[in-house]
């Protein structure tokens, strides 16, 4: 699943990125069992993996792009997952 969601507290990709890697937190990171995460400051991504999904958000020049791919036995819970994770997306970007 990919999604895009546009700027509106930050005005470019460099802040935007620099706003979500500030909000992850190990204990933010704890508590959605997230195991592996992957800063990529050149390209301006995001990468990680826990336990039945992982996710990627590339900031591009208007917008970040959201990847998150769930496993077989989550995807009914998409409706649950995305929401609240869109919430805080756009709460920093």
């Amino acid at each position: 699943m990919s999604e895009v969601i546009n700027y509106s507290k930050t005005s470019s990709p460099q802040d935007a990125y620099s706003a979500v890697k500030a909000k992850l937190t190990p204990e933010k990171l704890e508590k959605y069992t997230v195991k592996n995460v992957n800063y990529d400051d050149l390209q301006f991504v995001i990468s990680a993996k826990g336990t039945g999904f992982d996710v990627a958000f590339k900031f591009l020049e208007n917008h970040v792009q959201v990847d998150l791919n769930l496993s077989l036995m989550l995807r009914p819970l998409k409706g649950k997952i995305w929401p609240p994770l869109e919430g805080q997306i756009k709460s920093v970007v």
